[in-house]
């Protein structure tokens, strides 16, 4: 029987109903009597708005600290997700414990700021809530509010503790988890309550880095306009403007050069901006990079940004990179010129435009090797008949002796060895 009524009490907090909830009490009925879970009638009440049944289960010796079987939730933690602020208020003027924290480590005030409830956050920190407390997942509760981009939360939390450049455990400051999430107003809520644009994470990482890499090109500029540091350096030596340029973001690379990022700075590979532009044939990129005075004629691994676009088949990356003075007939140093490297990576758009552009067809590189040469020990048939077209002569010699007839002769390529004779290539 007394079960029956411990079953009832509960659908009385449940539904609301106020004197069916007291006749229960009056007859036997456990004020802290729950369901499987471990739900109480407070619990009920407190998370469904019932401030009166609340105050009445509190008034008959509730336990208003007793936490739920399932992920320990009070009482304060499921009116603060529901947002009773009502309830709230009673639960704090009755004992509620403020920072009480459930199975996850959570508290009312991460229950409150997750959900966007401002009005239970401000409660919450009047009355004592501990904004420092993480969960087990690292996250505090400036850092819920901040992934969910609740600004006028995180603003609250600011007022009233001092930890906007408290990072976490990953090393990540508020500022930067709200710059890489791309939360512009989040980014000027944390900048005016003093954070600082420069802290870096474990990686050198700074929240210009991160806004950069991201894309977020309005929070580039904010973080600029806060005195970030435009070519600081993580830890593999990459900029913000290396960051951007990787990812492909031109609106990004043009805000970063217009406050006068320096272009020329080696990451610890050794690139460029302008080489990683080059590289992934980013060509508005390049452009934008050459107009600021990038220097093309700087290498790594060998490549300048030229013979590098050509050998990755960016045929309008290659186009600019003339438009622009690039030496068509400049060496990488493995001795071989743009127009070789075209025909040995096999991009026949790219070797026309090189050719049109005036690159030099009877160029020998430090073997003595020409276009010719080199297209008649690929086999391409097409690009020997294009460069016999375009003056190539078919008698020149390597160092060993070797024409580009003789060449095709040894691999046993009768159909450029044939187009060679046509063109006066002597035996």
């Amino acid at each position: 029987m007394t079960e029956n009524k411990d079953n009832l009490l509960l659908k009385a907090a449940k539904t609301g109903n106020i004197k069916r909830l007291y006749e229960l009490l009056a007859s036997g009925a456990k004020v802290d009597g729950c369901d499987h879970d471990g739900t109480t009638a407070l619990m009920f009440a407190a998370n469904l708005g019932y401030t009166e049944i609340v105050r009445s289960l509190l008034d008959c010796g509730a336990k208003i600290n007793l936490p739920r079987k399932t992920y320990r939730l009070t009482a304060l933690m499921l009116a603060a997700s529901s947002n009773q602020i009502d309830i709230i208020k009673l639960l704090i003027s009755k004992g509620a414990e403020i920072n009480a924290i459930n199975d996850d480590g959570s508290t009312a005030l991460m229950a409150a700021a997750q959900k966007g409830h401002l009005e239970v956050v401000q409660v919450l920190l009047a009355a004592g809530a501990d904004a420092n407390i993480a969960d087990k997942d690292d996250d505090t509760a400036l850092k819920l509010a901040i992934k969910q981009d609740y600004t006028a939360v995180v603003k609250a939390i600011l007022q009233n503790s001092e930890i906007v450049n408290i990072p976490d455990a990953e090393g990540e400051t508020p500022l930067m988890i709200a710059a890489d999430l791309g939360y512009l107003d989040v980014v000027q809520t944390l900048l005016s309550a003093g954070a600082d644009t420069n802290l870096q994470n474990p990686d050198g990482n700074t929240a210009l880095l991160a806004a950069a890499a991201a894309g977020h090109g309005n929070i580039v500029a904010a973080l600029l306009d806060a005195h970030g540091k435009i070519n600081h350096q993580d830890k593999e030596g990459e900029t913000a403007l290396h960051c951007a340029v990787v990812e492909g973001y031109l609106d990004v690379v043009q805000i970063l050069i217009q406050w006068g990022a320096d272009v020329q700075i080696r990451n610890h590979l050794g690139d460029t901006p302008l080489l990683v532009a080059t590289f992934q044939g980013y060509s508005e990129i390049v452009e934008a990079l050459l107009r600021a005075n990038a220097n093309m004629d700087e290498k790594n691994f060998g490549e300048v940004a030229l013979t590098l676009a050509v050998s990755q088949g960016h045929t309008q990356t290659v186009k600019i990179l003339l438009d622009h003075g690039a030496n068509i007939n400049t060496l990488a140093d493995d001795g071989k010129t743009a127009l070789v490297k075209a025909i040995a990576s096999n991009h026949p758009e790219v070797f026309k435009l090189l050719l049109e552009k005036g690159a030099d067809v009877n160029f020998q590189d430090s073997v003595g090797a020409t276009a010719l040469m080199c297209a008649a020990a690929e086999g391409y048939s097409q690009a020997v008949q294009i460069l016999v077209t375009s003056g190539a002569d078919v008698n020149l010699k390597n160092q060993g002796g070797y024409t580009a007839l003789m060449i095709a002769e040894f691999n046993n390529y009768r159909t450029i060895a044939q187009i060679l004779r046509q063109a006066g290539a002597q035996e």
